[in-house]
Formats: structure tokens, C-alpha cells, sequence
């Protein structure tokens, strides 16, 4: 009974062993716009970033908000609006192949892939 115990907590712990996150800026997607209302600018800026090794857990769900409040920008008074957006990497969702295929962004990505914006 003692080696079905032990066998299960071993199991448990294994199991629960994540791989860290790990998270990339996709410059090409990331953008600040500009729009004029009565000749005053105002700034929309898009930060995008993709994320390795994520499954939706708790765990990862706290990484990921620690992530966006730690990476926000320094300068966010200057913005009307301002998003991080978060895209889980994948087969098609990585920035080699988004530099090749930039049309599966919108094909794929956005559809597929997103799993959080912080505005």
C-alpha cells in the first residue's frame, strides 16, 4: 500500500512540473497609431508578444498579469489607449514563420492563438 502511495505522489509531482514561460516581443505587429480629433493627436499603441511552453492554469494566468503590469509602458500618460496583446506560440503563431507568412497573423493568429489583452 506504502509503494501505491508513493507512486501516486510521484505521479503528481511530475505531472505538475511546467516548463517557465517564456515570452517574445512580435515587433512586426506592434504598432502606435495616431488619430487627430479638432487638430489634437492622440497615440494608440499595440504591444504584442507571444508566450512558449502555456496551458490555461491558474499559475500561468498569474505569470502572464505579472508579465503585462511589469512590461506596461514607463510612459502610458502619453497614450488615449494602450494594449498588450498576448498570443500563445504555436506551430503557425512564432516569429520565424510570421516574418515568412506575415498574412497568417491575421489568417490565423487572431483567430487561434489569442489569449489575452490588457487595456
Amino acid at each position: 500500500m506504502e509503494n501505491v502511495i508513493l507512486f501516486l505522489f510521484l505521479c503528481t509531482i511530475v505531472s505538475c512540473k511546467q516548463e517557465a514561460l517564456e515570452f517574445e516581443s512580435l515587433v512586426q505587429f506592434s504598432r502606435i497609431d495616431t488619430m487627430s480629433d479638432n487638430g489634437k493627436p492622440y497615440f494608440y499603441k499595440t504591444h504584442v508578444f507571444i508566450v512558449q511552453n502555456y496551458s490555461d492554469n491558474y499559475q500561468n494566468e498569474r505569470t502572464v498579469d505579472s508579465f503585462a503590469y511589469k512590461n506596461r509602458a514607463k510612459d502610458l500618460t502619453k497614450y488615449a489607449e494602450y494594449k498588450i496583446v498576448i498570443y500563445k506560440h504555436s506551430d503557425k503563431t512564432n516569429i520565424p514563420n510570421l516574418k515568412k507568412n506575415p498574412r497568417d497573423f491575421d489568417d490565423y493568429t487572431f483567430d487561434n492563438d489569442m489569449i489575452y489583452i490588457y487595456t
